[in-house]
């Protein structure tokens, strides 16, 4: 996702790839406010807010999806996530689990192979807003996201990596997909993401608030993390590394942002991004210390909808397994 540019302290905007500095910025993007406020990426953002749903009737695309034969997914495993796994603005599951539902539901009930993303967005968003799904965890705030970029970039681009979601471009010879506009790029559901789709959640069938996953969506997640960790997403051995390290007693804050940023291996992965870094100590230290608290903040957060962590802000007690 080329998370790291050349220049000191800055990062590339999830939405509209604007280079800007981190420390001048850091509410969000300041050409399009990507990640404004109530999106920051230091938050773990754990929120149990009530959403409107009134029977499951009336649910429709949040609606466990039927069965569909769908081809296997193709992880994608580049320096950023053999290093880092999930970059540091994927925090939830919940998000990206209601994207696969819906696009679920659109792939069966229109008989289709893929649809455009910008169909998928623009029916996710009417229920996003008409179920009052903004305050969970990882759902924008549609005042300052209206179109749900956020969503896309940081939860959905996520799943295409892990491999649970395919996306393509309409056009032949296109570099970046991520840079066309969404009625350029079609997308469909894998095999292992349908899988994890239809696996029943607490919020969306149990009528729960809090955000923890189900036990049978833990194990199937770990099981596929182990998984694709052979192929070269890394975010099982991340994971397993910071819940080794709150388990031996240290927290999940100062501690685990000493651990991120006395870390060999991501010290020299933001060496091998950021000339900056490479040429001025105090510029690479500075790096080190910002993406050690977002990286930090996100991987707990994961930890705690996953029923490792107790979901708790500031307690960083293990109450499971790994």
């Amino acid at each position: 996702m080329g998370l790291f540019s050349n220049q000191d302290n800055r990062i590339r905007c999830g939405k509209c790839n604007t280079e800007f500095d981190l420390n001048k910025n850091k509410d969000g993007c300041p050409l399009c406010g990507f990640s404004k406020k109530s999106q920051k990426i230091t938050s773990e953002e754990v929120k149990n807010v009530p959403i409107k749903v009134q029977s499951q009737k009336t649910i429709g695309f949040m609606q466990c999806p039927p069965s569909m034969k769908l081809k296997p997914g193709l992880v994608i495993a580049d320096d950023e996530t053999k290093t880092w796994g999930a970059w540091l603005m994927f925090n939830d599951f919940f998000a990206p689990k209601f994207l696969s539902r819906v696009l679920a539901w659109k792939l069966h009930n229109e008989n289709l192979d893929t649809i455009l993303l910008s169909n998928l967005m623009s029916d996710s968003i009417d229920l996003i807003s008409k179920y009052d799904l903004s305050p969970l965890k990882g759902f924008p705030n549609l005042e300052k996201d209206k179109e749900g970029g956020r969503l896309v970039h940081h939860f959905l681009r996520t799943f295409v990596n892990m491999g649970l979601i395919k996306a393509e471009p309409i056009e032949k010879g296109i570099d970046n997909i991520w840079k066309e506009k969404w009625d350029k790029i079609k997308i469909s559901l894998t095999k292992e993401g349908l899988e994890f789709a239809q696996l029943k959640n607490n919020v969306f069938d149990n009528g729960k608030i809090e955000q923890i996953l189900t036990t049978e969506e833990k194990e199937w997640l770990i099981d596929y993390y182990k998984k694709i960790d052979n192929e070269g997403y890394k975010e099982y051995s991340v994971l397993k590394q910071v819940y080794e390290f709150l388990k031996a007693g240290n927290n999940g804050n100062k501690d685990l942002w000493s651990w991120f940023e006395n870390n060999d291996v991501f010290r020299k992965y933001i060496l091998s991004r950021s000339e900056r870094a490479r040429n001025d100590e105090k510029k690479f230290k500075k790096q080190v210390y910002n993406y050690a608290r977002s990286f930090a903040s996100a991987k707990v957060s994961l930890l705690r909808e996953m029923g490792v962590v107790k979901d708790k802000r500031n307690d960083y007690k293990i109450i499971g397994d790994m």
